[in-house]
């Protein structure tokens, strides 16, 4: 069994708990999750330090509260507050079929987990912009 592979430490981090959750951006008329708005733990709350993440493909997501969630991945070995899950046991209970490009994510804001199944997570600074929910909010052929 692989252990989780902590991503994007400098993008991403955490002092206990996760970056604060500013906004969950959806795509195609609300169907689809596309990403994140937040701050990290020590940014001031002014535009220039919100940031984004972009989520590629998503096949699957889950949320929960901190309180609740019984899996947490992240450990104080690391300041990453997204963590690669190998080998995971909640990727194997779906349909393999579409998801062979597919990685299971963890990602712990301050209050929220989510789990993501999905091609690929892309770190950026600023607000989603427009033009990039425009392009995802086109209709894939097949999926």
């Amino acid at each position: 069994m692989r252990s989780p592979v902590p991503i994007f430490e400098e993008e991403f981090y955490h002092d206990g708990r996760g970056p604060e959750l500013q906004r969950v951006i959806w795509g195609y008329r609300g169907q689809i999750l596309r990403g994140f708005e937040y701050y990290n733990p020590d940014d001031e709350y002014t535009p220039e330090n919100l940031r984004h993440l972009e989520i590629e493909k998503v096949e699957a997501y889950s949320m929960a509260g901190e309180e609740v969630h019984n899996r947490i991945a992240a450990n104080g070995n690391s300041k990453a507050a997204i963590l690669r899950i190998g080998d995971s046991e909640w990727k194997s209970t779906f349909q393999q079929n579409h998801l062979q490009d597919c990685e299971h994510f963890q990602i712990m804001f301050y209050d929220e987990i989510f789990d993501v199944i999905c091609r690929r997570i892309i770190p950026g600074k600023g607000p989603l912009t427009k033009n990039q929910e425009a392009q995802q909010d086109a209709p894939s052929n097949g999926g």
